[in-house]
């Protein structure tokens, strides 16, 4: 359900509460579990669309190349399991997109020596992942609001686009922590800049004078690839084609604007739902418009291609490709030395 101001009544109540539970955290009624290693979070203070993925994927690439031991773990939204499911031990993956979710198994695609977990109980993945394959380093995926496990960093990411500050709690806004709730944060990350200077009037809000470490970045494309493997070709491949785009991320609009950047002609876009699981009639649509259309190219998204393969036989023969994208942070050595700083188990 989007957020609507029809429930700007609901409003103070999910302020109360969620007031009441950092209180209750603050002074110990509830308990944060220490996993007896560094423990990294990536969040979002509002719902959605922040590019957190990516962040998380640089935060585990970090350390992993400093000869870290890695392990994401994640709620792993929109599976249909619960407890603890392993999609990636490190060597090999695991699970499907039905058991762990798409972007626990999109992480795991694309980190391949870095172990990934889902498991609604955090504190518990996280102890599987030290005991069970010698974890070293935990990166929680979207942990802000999970407060059960202790934390060594705790970064919020922040649409350069979409600030906390223009929109209410939920449900009737987007923000999922009342602003007082920085107080906690160790480090900001401006995401979807296009530069340090448009970074810059979130990065310098009052709000934010306590905190110390705040960076920006960019997400930019990278290459295409076909959905069902092969050589990662240039953006020039797109460039003066035509294509049919479609994704179910929580901004699409981001997704509409690199394809922009690349020089492809967009015929017709779909916006399907975040997390949108395909159906047969939803990719049977997109092919009758690429055929209505003659165009050169379909194309979606690296989250929406893991949700896509059960559809091999219809679209194999096809042209879909996957726009591939990587995560600039602007202050990279500054990033790189935050996220190994202080990391003595």
């Amino acid at each position: 359900m989007k957020p609507h101001s029809l429930f700007m009544p609901l409003v103070p109540l999910y302020g109360v509460v969620t007031m009441l539970r950092n209180w209750f955290f603050d002074i110990g009624i509830f308990q944060s579990v220490d996993v007896g290693v560094p423990v990294i979070s990536v969040g979002n203070i509002t719902a959605g669309g922040t590019g957190k993925t990516p962040i998380v994927k640089s935060v585990a690439a970090i350390l992993l190349e400093s000869g870290k031991n890695v392990a994401i773990i994640s709620r792993g939204y929109g599976r249909r399991t619960s407890g603890t499911v392993i999609v990636s031990n490190g060597k090999n993956i695991l699970a499907d997109v039905d058991s762990a979710g798409d972007e626990p198994l999109l992480l795991a695609r694309q980190l391949r020596s870095v172990i990934v977990i889902v498991d609604e109980d955090r504190a518990r993945g996280a102890k599987n992942a030290i005991e069970e394959f010698g974890a070293n380093v935990i990166v929680l995926d979207d942990g802000f609001q999970h407060r059960y496990i202790k934390r060594t960093k705790d970064i919020v990411l922040i649409d350069a686009h979409h600030s906390p500050f223009e929109t209410s709690l939920l449900p009737a806004g987007y923000r999922r922590e009342l602003i007082s709730s920085f107080k906690r944060v160790d480090a900001i990350v401006v995401t979807k800049a296009h530069d340090v200077n448009e970074a810059l009037p979130l990065l310098e809000q009052r709000q934010f004078d306590s905190i110390v470490n705040k960076f920006s970045s960019s997400f930019r494309p990278t290459g295409i690839s076909h959905l069902f493997g092969g050589v990662k070709q240039s953006l020039e491949m797109l460039e003066n084609h035509t294509a049919i785009a479609f994704c179910g991320i929580a901004r699409p609009k981001s997704f509409q604007q690199s394809l922009e950047l690349c020089g492809v002609r967009v015929k017709q876009y779909y916006n399907f739902p975040d997390h949108h699981k395909f159906t047969h009639d939803n990719v049977e649509e997109v092919i009758r418009s690429f055929i209505t259309h003659k165009a050169d190219f379909i194309i979606t998204t690296e989250k929406d291609a893991v949700r896509l393969k059960q559809f091999d036989t219809i679209l194999t023969q096809l042209p879909i490709v996957v726009l591939t994208m990587d995560v600039v942070v602007h202050q990279a050595e500054q990033w790189k030395k935050y996220l190994l700083s202080g990391l003595s188990s």
